[in-house]
């Protein structure tokens, strides 16, 4: 009797405690302004935006895991269904027209983010890094071809001319972009959208994402987007018409080439830098490097032996000099390239070059030091600037107006990165220089 009545008292207690939580609850949020509500919510939205993106990259920079002989920078294509998980058929891009649909948070292992209005994320990528099947490459040639316009109408980053945006900056081309829909609301074509849960059209874009200036020679609808487009991209909100009734409440955050090849390029020279070491170490030297001709097939060390080995060129990933890749040095074996290093082309935009092939902390031989070849110099790097023993130059995107592929370096490099002197620059805005450590 004695237990019956503790319990009965325990689950009286239990009920009076969620009672009065949920009373504190309630309270709170009575006594929140309409401001602060507002601004909660779109907090939630922005912290929501930002992990997308995050995750996005991080799904970029670790492709090589998640697709074997792949290289890193692929994004996964929207999800069309409302599963989480990206779907690849139909691809991306059809003829140029763009697929937008959900964020794939489920693949991307960001989890189920939601904006404050509780709606998933709607999502959209660029063919050059989009992860469909086929013959596209990816190395830092690859360019973002999706269209910006602010809540005015005027276009801030054209599509159909990345290198040449109106912002000024070519590192701002767009690769991809992250869209939290808000509320529903009636877009300014006069559609009233309809989120009615198992609705017939639930997975349509239509009724999340929004149409500015329907109509007019600006007008831009976040519902489709046509790959290098100059008209049909994406319009930041928020947006009233003419009597002050909200037509877009989208908000939009961007990947841009900047935001994703930053970190491509780290993944990459890392792979390189470890490469080389790897054989150094192995071999007693480094590889010789392939002559300069990115218009070739194959990338070999030139036929030439120390102390006469060619210095500087294309990274020579088809076959290595003094002893090709994974050969017997010694009693070494020297390492392997990943396949995808050269199924992305890699090798075509690397420039390679290295002071001594028998570096520390080999045998001593130092560059620079008596009768040995001068150490290079890297501009703009952390000093002492002028003893680096072997770097990497990766070819960003092409400014030239179409010139490649070439055999000229002013094609691919920048500055004093084409002028082979043994002097390189940090801080070239398309180049990316890694410096190789023994």
């Amino acid at each position: 009797m004695q237990s019956s009545q503790h319990h009965q008292r325990g689950v009286a207690l239990l009920i009076f405690i969620i009672i009065t939580a949920l009373a504190a609850i309630t309270y709170f949020f009575s006594t929140m302004s309409p401001t602060e509500l507002k601004i909660d919510r779109q907090e939630q939205t922005l912290i929501a935006l930002k992990k997308a993106k995050n995750a996005l990259i991080a799904y970029a920079v670790n492709y090589p895991e998640i697709a074997p002989g792949r290289g890193p920078g692929f994004l996964p294509c929207p999800d069309i269904d409302d599963d989480g998980v990206a779907n690849p058929v139909p691809p991306c891009i059809v003829g140029g027209v763009g697929v937008v649909g959900r964020l794939p948070w489920a693949q991307i292992d960001s989890g189920d983010l939601r904006d404050g209005a509780n709606e998933r994320l709607w999502y959209a990528v660029t063919k050059e890094f989009a992860n469909v099947p086929g013959t596209m490459k990816l190395n830092g040639e690859n360019i973002g071809e999706i269209t910006l316009r602010n809540s005015d109408g005027q276009v801030i980053i054209n599509g159909s001319d990345p290198v040449n945006n109106p912002a000024g900056d070519p590192l701002t081309s767009v690769v991809a972009v992250i869209i939290a829909p808000g509320k529903a609301l009636v877009r300014d074509d006069g559609q009233v959208q309809d989120r009615t849960p198992g609705g017939a059209n639930i997975n349509e874009p239509s009724n999340y994402l929004d149409i500015a200036y329907s109509g007019l020679a600006n007008e831009e609808d976040n519902a489709t987007f046509t790959n290098a487009s100059a008209t049909d991209g994406f319009i930041f909100g928020a947006i009233k018409n003419a009597t002050g009734d909200v037509i877009v409440n989208d908000l939009i955050v961007v990947i841009t080439y900047r935001d994703i090849m930053k970190e491509v390029y780290k993944r990459v020279g890392g792979e390189i830098a470890n490469l080389l070491n790897e054989y150094h170490v192995a071999c007693d030297a480094y590889p010789v490097a392939s002559a300069f001709d990115p218009t070739k097939s194959t990338f070999d060390s030139a036929a030439q032996a120390p102390p006469n080995e060619l210095r500087e060129g294309n990274l020579p990933l088809d076959n290595a000099l003094p002893v090709s890749w994974g050969g017997v040095c010694g009693l070494n074996t020297a390492p392997i390239p990943p396949v995808w290093l050269a199924g992305e082309n890699w090798q075509k935009t690397t420039y390679y070059a290295f002071a001594y092939q028998n570096a520390p902390p080999s045998n001593g031989q130092t560059c620079g030091n008596g009768t040995n070849p001068p150490c290079l110099t890297v501009n703009n790097s952390a000093p002492p600037n002028n003893n680096k023993q072997a770097l990497i130059v990766f070819a960003g995107r092409d400014i030239t107006g179409g010139n490649r592929p070439s055999i000229d370096m002013t094609d691919y490099f920048e500055g004093e990165n084409n002028d082979l002197d043994n002097i390189y620059d940090a801080d070239e805005p398309e180049d990316h220089i890694r410096i190789i450590t023994p």
